[in-house]
């Protein structure tokens, strides 16, 4: 069941992790502007954390019908570029180092 409320504390917790491997500042991931590394956040967030295409839309700014859209085109990029999922494979252990109590990411993240 996809969970509808949103967790800032842990879409922090996603975007600093995501903005230390892909090298880029955090604020291109909250911008409006459309961008990898904002794909990579709501990728994590919605195929790790189940959370709902709709609470993902209105908090990175973007339609919530484009969200499945995202998660295609993120596991076909896994398949395809050299690299990639590596580097989606950084943010997932760069996100168990980060963990908590309070925080916990599924073990089948993705």
């Amino acid at each position: 069941m996809k969970t509808i409320a949103f967790d800032n504390e842990k879409a922090k917790v996603v975007e600093d992790a995501v903005s230390k491997i892909f090298d880029c500042r955090v604020s291109e991931i909250v911008s409006l502007k459309d961008t990898l590394v904002k794909k990579v956040v709501v990728f994590i967030l919605f195929t790790s954390e189940n959370y709902c295409a709709r609470a993902l839309a209105v908090n990175y700014q973007i339609s919530y019908l484009y969200v499945p859209t995202v998660v295609a085109e993120l596991e076909y990029m896994k398949k395809v570029v050299p690299g990639f999922e590596l580097k989606i494979e950084s943010v997932y252990k760069e996100l168990k180092l980060k963990c908590n109590d309070n925080y916990s990411i599924r073990e089948n993240g993705y």
